[in-house]
């Protein structure tokens, strides 16, 4: 990696795009031939995701020898610190309209929520990044515990950010996000996402909502009560919106423009829930996988009412039946992407429904589903693009068995103070 490194310097006068994302074998002395050789000096992207092994040395190499580098790519790079972002800042005076700053790590525990991410930025690295670089349009930020709304307050300065992403920075407040829906760029803010942020309340959604949203992301944003989702309903300019995991949905109606709706883990969500906002929305995509409560009814409402849905997602639904798909076949004509995995209750009738009825399908998941046979499952196959299918039983973190029996139960606490309902679950 080394000798790859010397020849950029020496050879690539004109290189202006570099990746050495989760190249490991190349030091601090690599980086040394941008700043000492003649070539790579019009560098304007460089991605250095998971190279762990850069020390301060190496960001200050970085800094001396890329002075046109607009994007920086530091994914997967929990040993990123205060010293190695105030280098590259000090050293270039970033006064280069970046348009990208990146300190977040893809890794997600899928059956507990565990994020990990970057634990050594702090609010000071935000600080001197807003500072200097006053031009930044996208700033991704997710899983940064570290980040308070110190941060927020240097974010705010911004004046032409259109895209905002905090998700998991835990230690972010509404009293943050009053900086950032008062600052120079809440009018231009058009993609903000701030899942797993729990002390963000209805009074941030308040705020966010007079802005000219676009995408909002407040996925298991646990304080957030049905006055929240009314707001939004509220949100003409909203085109998508992820509430996966949040409490409501019924007050969601009224915003005919919402095209795309994540509704994941809902677990409160009912069938009468559903048929409220397809009556009242014109989606063409919707997400209602593990919401347990749901019933072919539902899906009698959304073939009713959303006749142009393009992609449903409802896998983790134990009560759906083959009446279900039989309700979606008659209305889901334009429907192209269908995840029905784990809906143990399913039959070959399934198979046969959707090969007859869904001439635009092109992408069918049924996992998990034991009572769709192999050689059902495999006559569909010739009629989409993209397919999978398996017997398999279900996997424990669904929460029930290949029967449909829950293995978990929810208890719910009430708050007579404030009328805040929580829950957590637990083995049956």
């Amino acid at each position: 990696m080394l000798c790859v490194l010397d020849a950029c310097h020496l050879s690539c006068l004109n290189l202006q795009y570099l990746s050495l994302a989760c190249c490991r074998r190349f030091t601090d002395k690599g980086l040394q031939y941008l700043a000492t050789g003649k070539g790579c000096h019009k560098l304007i992207h460089l991605d250095l995701s998971g190279c762990t092994q850069i020390s301060v040395d190496g960001f200050k190499y970085i800094a001396a020898g890329c002075p046109l580098l607009q994007q920086i790519v530091f994914n997967d790079m929990p040993t990123l610190s205060d010293r190695c972002v105030l280098v590259r800042i000090v050293r270039s005076n970033m006064a280069c309209t970046s348009d990208m700053f990146c300190t977040r790590t893809e890794t997600l525990l899928k059956e507990n929520r565990v994020p990990a991410g970057n634990g050594r930025m702090t609010d000071v690295s935000w600080r001197a990044l807003c500072r200097s670089s006053p031009h930044l349009t996208r700033l991704h930020a997710a899983d940064c515990p570290r980040m308070t709304d110190t941060s927020l307050k240097s974010m705010g300065t911004l004046k032409n950010l259109v895209y905002l992403n905090i998700s998991c920075c835990s230690r972010v407040s509404d009293m943050g996000m009053r900086y950032l829906t008062e600052g120079p760029s809440a009018s231009k803010l058009r993609e903000l996402h701030l899942g797993h942020c729990s002390r963000i309340s209805d009074l941030c959604i308040m705020r966010v909502v007079q802005n000219k949203l676009n995408h909002l992301s407040v996925c298991h944003c646990e304080n957030l009560t049905d006055s929240a989702l009314e707001w939004l309903g509220g949100c003409s300019s909203l085109l998508s919106l992820d509430i996966s995991g949040c409490n409501g949905l019924t007050a969601l109606g009224g915003n005919p423009g919402l095209k795309k709706l994540v509704a994941s883990e809902c677990v409160w969500i009912t069938d009468n829930g559903i048929e409220v906002i397809c009556y009242s929305l014109d989606l063409e995509d919707l997400d209602v996988s593990h919401c347990v409560a749901l019933s072919d009814q539902a899906i009698k409402a959304l073939s009713f009412y959303c006749r142009t849905v393009v992609v449903l997602l409802m896998h983790g639904c134990p009560k759906m039946t083959d009446m279900a798909v039989q309700y979606l076949i008659g209305g889901g004509h334009y429907l192209r992407e269908l995840d029905i995995s784990g809906c143990v209750l399913l039959t070959d009738r399934t198979a046969r429904f959707l090969q007859r009825g869904c001439p635009q399908l092109n992408n069918i998941k049924m996992l998990y589903c034991r009572g769709i046979s192999k050689q059902a499952a495999l006559r569909l196959r010739s009629c989409v693009e993209q397919w999978e299918h398996s017997n398999d039983d279900t996997p424990y973190w669904f929460g029930y068995d290949s029967m449909g029996q829950q293995l978990w139960k929810i208890c719910i606490t009430v708050n007579e103070s404030t009328d805040h309902i929580t829950y957590y679950s637990g083995l049956c």
